[in-house]
């Protein structure tokens, strides 16, 4: 038997006294880091390793020191579905004659509604309609828009531009003659309707024989997404192009992306309102989820809290008289004490920043 194993087999059991000794040191130790000392007094719960009677070690946990990225996985719930709803409609006076099912996938030079049975047609474009079209307008955006839609849709064969020319409104002759509505090369204000990406249609805010008006189908995206809301604190989790992993219902697992990391947002909770960071997650594989819509999924993010480091589990290490931490190193036959220095935790596992240890020991670890 080795002197430190005598040691340990001869200490007399701790009592209430010293268990208080033990809790002050404990406490000391662990200013250093806030969560050191949650995770510390785990490290203090366990007793050094037991010594069989007639010097022979008892079987104990071990477990091996590795060398590496030490990550966080922090886990929280979203909602998957196709995001957020938004409402589309009109500035044309009328009738809503007619409006897709639910479920419809609306595209550009799609027709999204219809009034007095003549099509509301959704043109691709980031600025909202706020003028009709004709020759002699003023230049604009909004007009480059629409002689890009119309390209795409195959009746506009120049560059587009800024400016309503005469082949323009050519081009907005064809496109309206093939809808069927007159060819005057014209556009009325609320004829057309710009979206910067398809829509799918969630329902008819306005049924057919309704006065149009500016809610007449509530639209959302077409891919499956799953919106989280992060607290600010945890703002560092979420970076566009991270990789996360969401669990459904059921429990299989599949990844994802952060899409998109938005500016933090006012959102009701049971302890009022907060401000949270809106995150955008979509999946690597959207068939997965084709049956599944407004369902809560769990997000895993994970984060590097340190980089190429020593490290082994939170329960390997001992308080030590004085101030400071050791853990016990196994050779098979025998246990060392050796001081180290704790530095970040994530996930159970500790950052050793300094002492005789690395990556292949073995060390002794609470049961």
């Amino acid at each position: 038997m080795s002197s430190h194993n005598a040691a340990r087999f001869d200490e007399p059991p701790v009592t209430g006294g010293a268990k208080r000794t033990r809790h002050t040191l404990l406490i000391a130790a662990l200013g250093l880091l806030a969560v050191a000392l949650v995770l510390g007094v785990m490290a203090l719960a366990r007793p050094p390793a037991p010594v069989a009677e007639g010097g022979a070690p008892l079987d104990l946990e071990r477990s091996q020191v590795v060398r590496g990225d030490l990550v966080e996985n922090v886990r929280v719930q979203g909602t998957l579905g196709h995001g957020a709803p938004r409402d589309m409609g009109t500035t044309l006076e009328g009738t809503v004659t007619a409006t897709p099912a639910p479920g419809t996938v609306v595209s550009a030079g799609d027709e999204l509604f219809r009034v007095d049975d003549k099509p509301v047609v959704l043109m691709k474009g980031k600025l909202p309609a706020w003028r009709g079209f004709s020759e002699g307008m003023a230049d604009g955006n909004d007009v480059l828009q629409l002689e890009q839609s119309l390209a795409s849709l195959g009746f506009f064969h120049l560059t587009p531009d800024t400016k309503f020319t005469p082949v323009t409104k050519t081009a907005v002759k064809y496109w309206q003659k093939s809808l069927g509505m007159k060819q005057d090369g014209t556009i009325e204000h609320g004829r057309v309707v710009f979206s910067a990406k398809d829509v799918r249609i969630q329902e008819a805010k306005a049924k057919a024989g309704a006065a149009a008006g500016p809610e007449v189908v509530t639209v959302t995206g077409v891919e499956k997404e799953v919106q989280v809301f992060l607290n600010t604190s945890q703002q560092s989790l979420a970076k566009k192009g991270s990789k996360v992993k969401v669990s459904l219902p059921g429990g299989a697992t599949e990844h994802g992306t952060v899409r998109s990391v938005g500016i933090p947002v006012e959102k009701e909770g049971s302890d009022g309102a907060t401000r949270k960071i809106p995150v955008t997650v979509v999946l690597n594989k959207e068939k997965a989820v084709a049956d599944l819509q407004d369902v809560p999924v769990g997000v895993q993010f994970t984060q590097a809290k340190a980089k190429d480091v020593v490290q082994v589990p939170v329960s390997a290490l001992l308080a030590q008289p004085g101030g400071g931490f050791a853990v016990e190193v196994s050779d098979g036959a025998n246990v060392k004490l050796v001081s180290v220095k704790p530095g970040v935790f994530a996930n159970g596992l500790v950052e050793v920043t300094s002492g005789d240890l690395k990556a292949g020991d073995t060390v002794v670890v609470a049961k």
